[in-house]
C-alpha cells in the first residue's frame, strides 16, 4: 500500500509538471524548437485573447483553428498595428476540442501553426506556457495560456514575433521524452528499495 501511495504520488508530480513551467516568458531557449505539445479547450464556452506584443520584421495576424469542429476564426492581432493589452473574442469552443493557432506571415506569404506536423521544418511554431496572471510589458494581464510565435521556417526560433494571452485554452502535453525516461528511472528506483526493504524483514 506504501508503494503504491509513493508511484501515485510520483505520477501526480509529472500531471502538474507543465504548472511548473508556469510565467517562463519570453522563451527561455531560443535557437531550439519546442517540444511538441497540444492545445484544448478548458471548458465549453469563448476564447478570450489578448495582445502582448511582437517583436519582428515581418507583418503577421493570428487566427485559430478548431480542429474538432473544423470551424476557423478570423484573422486577428496585427503584430505591427495592435496595441499591448487589445481584447479580442476568438470564438465557442466545447470542453476538450483541440485548438491550433496560425500565424499569417503577411510580408513571407506563409502560414505556420502550433500544429508541428503541419509545418515544413517539422516543429511547432508556437511557445506555449501557463501564465499566472500580471504584468508583461506595461500591462497587466489575466491568467491563461501565453503563446509567442515564430514566423521564420527553419529560423532563430526566439517565439517572440506575434505573442499574445489566450483564456479558456490548457496545455495537454506528455512530458518530453528525457522527462519521461527520468521519471520511469526515478519510479524503478523507489519501488526497487521498497521490494528490498519489504525481503529484508
Amino acid at each position: 500500500m506504501r508503494r503504491l501511495s509513493i508511484v501515485l504520488a510520483l505520477t501526480s508530480f509529472v500531471g502538474a509538471a507543465p504548472s511548473l513551467m508556469a510565467d517562463a516568458i519570453p522563451y527561455p531557449n531560443v535557437g531550439t524548437p519546442v517540444p511538441t505539445y497540444t492545445l484544448v479547450a478548458a471548458s465549453t464556452g469563448n476564447v478570450s485573447g489578448y495582445f502582448v506584443g511582437s517583436n519582428a520584421f515581418d507583418t503577421s495576424l493570428i487566427q485559430m483553428f478548431n480542429v474538432t469542429s473544423g470551424t476557423t476564426s478570423l484573422n486577428f492581432f496585427n503584430n505591427h498595428a495592435t496595441g499591448e493589452g487589445a481584447f479580442q473574442s476568438f470564438g465557442s469552443v466545447t470542453a476538450g476540442d483541440t485548438l491550433v493557432f496560425r500565424l499569417i506571415d503577411i510580408t513571407k506569404g506563409i502560414t505556420v501553426s502550433t500544429l508541428a506536423s503541419a509545418n515544413p521544418d517539422g516543429v511547432s511554431h508556437g511557445y506555449a506556457v501557463g501564465f499566472s496572471g500580471g504584468l508583461l510589458g506595461s500591462t497587466i494581464f489575466p491568467s491563461g495560456i501565453y503563446l509567442g510565435m515564430e514566423d521564420t521556417i527553419g529560423g532563430d526560433y526566439d517565439y517572440n514575433d506575434n505573442q499574445f494571452l489566450f483564456t479558456n485554452v490548457s496545455i495537454a502535453s506528455a512530458p518530453e521524452p528525457g522527462s519521461l525516461l527520468l521519471l520511469g528511472t526515478g519510479i524503478l528506483g523507489v519501488a526497487g528499495t521498497l521490494r528490498r526493504r519489504m525481503f529484508a524483514r
